[in-house]
């Protein structure tokens, strides 16, 4: 059967979406890349050079950063998510939604900064035994609040679908708190310096977000409804983020060092990006699901599951399968050989981010579909399975070269149990999820990936980046090989770079 005019229109808009927010999300890793390839170089060198002292400044700049950034992106991808599927329901009411988000975002933005300033001391005294981080996380609240109001805006362009715009504000976003951080921590300013950075550019991007986003629409639009599903949305990517920063906290708790902590946090920073290459597929696919659920078409939602779960998984597992591989050579790549000790991890850790990846963009499924619950369940399951794999396997481990391997397995274990009980709670909606088949492929293909890094030498920089291009083609050669894409999947690429 052809395709109506429809939905080569939806798959136009879906492609070109995930496109234009997937160059920004590239871009963020890349500006991600030149914060963790520079700060921990800066650091070193206001350290006098002294190795143990630039792992302490670099791991008290995780510590930082992993607090404020879990706030945050509960925050952000909460209300992203609740302001969207509003809109997308209802584009006569986005004026109307967009204002009274506002107000209740702005309102939570203020309480959970002040809350967050408030346990800052008792965190840094008593659980990372370093009571000079507590101003440092007080000051980075700040961020809290403005980050609620830009949500907010980033979530009405969501829901009318320009995600153009959406992507155009990430880029820049991304580029000023990298420029601002890293021309902080020059100047001397050290820790401070990326807490500064990273204030600044919350607050100038929010502002001029928020001129950028005004529109017309509907008279009023009530806070009660609002609530009603935003807040079970939001405490759900709290939650989320739990599974994103709990490793490196209970890690930290159990082994009160910052020179490990800084280990730890370069393995973390290098296995998330994979994640970060697939997150703009969730943006993409929320309001879509959202729009077809209204409308009761259960069809075409199911074919919309069963495709972008099958493109996020071959995209995820691509990416990681470079850390697998040559997990040697990225810590090479990008930090000074006292982070090497963190390659086992990251091998380990990158195969959890494949789970984790693909589960995240199944709870976005479950949460345009209008069930929260169902992903917050997901979640929880997660949680708790982390946290009892990551403190049994750090303690076994004790404070020996084993810890960071332990922690990673722990994060591993945690990430695969919940996107098990995502499968199978999207099946039951949806009565699909990832193909037995293309599970098959992509796993072969995987692993031919991982077993030729083997045979890769840890050479120069340059000869590591091609290593990395060769992994990759590795990948794809054998998708090719086994069959995993065919016409159909040719024809939807021709909609999607078709001019119109």
């Amino acid at each position: 059967m052809s395709e109506t005019g429809q939905e080569k229109s939806v798959v136009r808009t879906a492609g070109r979406g995930v496109i234009y927010i997937t160059f920004a999300k590239v871009w963020f890793m890349l500006t991600g890349w030149a914060l963790i390839f520079i700060l921990p170089r800066v650091f070193k060198w206001s350290a006098g050079g002294d190795d143990e002292k630039g792992l302490a400044l670099f791991g008290a700049y995780g510590i930082v950063f992993t607090g404020v950034s879990f706030l945050n992106n509960g925050i952000i991808t909460g209300t992203i998510q609740s302001v969207s599927k509003f809109t997308s329901a209802d584009e006569s009411q986005a004026g109307a939604i967009r204002k009274t988000a506002l107000l209740v975002q702005g309102c939570i933005g203020v309480l959970l900064g002040a809350a967050y300033a408030g346990v800052a001391g008792l965190l840094a005294h008593y659980w990372f035994e370093a009571p000079e981080l507590a101003n440092l996380m007080r000051l980075s609240a700040g961020v809290i609040v403005a980050y609620s109001c830009y949500a907010v805006f980033i979530g009405s362009f969501n829901g009318l679908r320009r995600f153009n715009r959406q992507a155009l504000f990430d880029v820049v976003y991304a580029t000023l708190k990298t420029t601002l951080i890293i021309g902080f921590v020059v100047a001397g300013f050290e820790v401070l310096g990326t807490v500064l950075g990273f204030l600044i550019a919350a607050c100038v991007i929010a502002v001029l977000a928020g001129f950028a986003s005004r529109v017309r629409g509907g008279e009023h639009f009530p806070a009660k409804r609002y609530l009603g599903f935003a807040w079970i949305l939001i405490l759900y990517t709290f939650v989320l983020n739990l599974v994103m920063m709990l490793d490196l906290y209970v890690l930290s708790g159990l082994v009160p060092d910052l020179a490990i902590s800084g280990q730890y946090n370069a393995v973390q920073r290098l296995a998330f990006i994979p994640y970060q290459g697939v997150i703009s597929i969730a943006f993409v696919i929320f309001p879509l699901i959202s729009r077809v659920t209204t409308m009761n078409d259960h069809e075409k939602a199911r074919v919309y599951v069963r495709k972008t779960l099958r493109f996020t998984a071959v995209l995820v597992v691509a990416l990681a399968t470079v850390f697998a591989a040559l997990p040697e050579q990225a810590m090479a790549l990008v930090f000074e050989p006292e982070y090497g000790v963190g390659a086992p991890a990251l091998r380990i850790l990158s195969i959890g981010i494949c789970a984790f990846g693909l589960m995240v963009v199944g709870n976005s499924i479950l949460n345009g579909a209008g069930h929260p619950w169902r992903a917050m369940a997901v979640v929880l399951v997660g949680t708790v399975v982390m946290i009892v794999s990551v403190f049994t396997l750090v303690t076994l481990a004790g404070s020996g070269p084993g810890v960071l391997p332990a922690a990673a397995t722990g994060t591993t274990i945690g990430m695969f149990s919940a996107l098990l009980v995502c499968g199978v709670m999207v099946h039951r909606k949806f009565g699909t999820f990832w193909p037995w088949l293309s599970i098959l492929r992509v796993a072969v293909a995987a692993g031919v990936g991982i077993g030729a890094g083997h045979f890769m030498p840890v050479m120069s920089k340059v000869v590591t980046l091609a290593e990395c291009v060769a992994v990759v083609v590795i990948f794809f050669v054998v998708l090719l090989a086994t069959r995993e894409f065919d016409k159909e999947d040719l024809s939807q690429l021709k909609q999607v770079l078709k001019r119109g």
